[in-house]
């Protein structure tokens, strides 16, 4: 007698139009040019441990290639709605690396764990949450921490290859000639870094915040990320908010925030009150990655997802120049 595989249902991608969820200027929303189907299988075979896995299948038609993407796969009951797995397929290919072209088709196989008796009714949902195209520019909603991750990555890919705005914009300062507070400074010691921050002027006098970083802990320091929110002193009510990125952006061990060493971060302007008078402000540190890849803080906002891709970004462009350089001449 043969087995019947459980039945076997997919659903076309799902693109939420979420315009406001693209708080990125960068993101772009418009009709999703990767289009794909998912199903949940019980015959995988060899492929599979279990002989179980969902099985993706993707088209792109667009006119831009494609350099990265990542789509979100729920797996369900079709009549309690049970929810068996969520699972994300992503890709990224390196600058120098063909991109995917208009027109590609490719299936993707996800062996799953998750426990489904032969003869339940699964439909798989897919949803398209991120595409990067070769030009650098987004669509989707990038609802995900690992669509920033991936975002980052690709940025991290690129900081070894070419001289970007982003690679100046995160790029640490050191002290000297750096734009460091002069101005009403205060002291605060968050976790491994002595941060002080206070007024900075620039030569056409317009006030700026200055912030620098002293690493007081024993470990080198990576990078980390911080929070500068201005708000009404009066009524704490928040005004503004604003996200820095600091990083070491070629994996040089030596080049690392060393114990002891000092960054300082490019200045923000202020926020003012309806009286002219300037805000106050807060600084939180959201992120802090040591060179062993161990971290500190609470990791909320989307920025440190993106600096925790671009580490990883980096460290994949190193070890493949690492291998291409070790790799023996025929």
């Amino acid at each position: 007698m043969c087995h019947k595989p459980a039945l076997l249902l997919f659903a076309l991608a799902l693109v939420p139009f979420l315009a406001a969820a693209a708080q990125d200027e960068k993101i772009k929303i418009a009709v999703s040019p990767l289009s794909v189907a998912a199903q949940f299988s019980t015959s995988l075979g060899a492929s599979c441990h279990s002989g179980k896995g969902l099985v993706v299948q993707l088209h792109y038609a667009g006119a831009q290639p494609l350099r990265g993407y990542l789509v979100r796969l729920t797996a369900r009951d079709t009549v309690t709605g049970k929810v068996f797995t969520e699972q994300t397929v992503q890709d990224v290919r390196d600058s120098r690396e063909p991109m995917i072209a208009d027109g590609a088709e490719w299936t993707r196989t996800i062996c799953s764990v998750a426990e489904i008796d032969a003869g339940t009714a699964v439909v798989v949902t897919a949803v398209v949450d991120v595409l990067e195209f070769a030009d650098g520019s987004i669509w989707g909603p990038a609802s995900l921490p690992e669509s920033h991750r991936l975002i980052g990555t690709i940025d991290g890919m690129d900081f070894s290859v070419k001289t970007t705005d982003l690679l100046r914009y995160v790029s640490p300062i050191l002290p000297r000639g750096g734009p460091v507070p002069v101005e009403d400074i205060e002291f605060e010691t968050i976790g491994p870094l002595r941060i002080e921050s206070g007024i900075w002027r620039e030569e056409s006098g317009q006030t700026m915040v200055a912030v620098e970083a002293t690493n007081v802990g024993t470990a080198p320091i990576r990078g980390y990320v911080f929070t500068t929110r201005f708000f009404d002193p009066d009524n704490g009510a928040s005004l503004r908010s604003v996200t820095t990125k600091e990083l070491e952006t070629q994996g040089i061990p030596s080049h690392y925030l060393l114990p002891g060493a000092t960054w300082v971060a490019g200045p923000r302007k202020f926020s003012y009150l309806a009286d002219g008078s300037r805000a106050s402000y807060k600084i939180t540190l959201d992120l802090v990655v040591f060179s062993d890849g161990s971290t500190f803080g609470p990791k909320k906002s989307r920025e440190s997802d993106e600096v925790l891709g671009m580490f990883h970004g980096i460290d994949i462009t190193n070890l493949t120049s690492r291998g291409a350089s070790e790799t023996p001449r025929q």
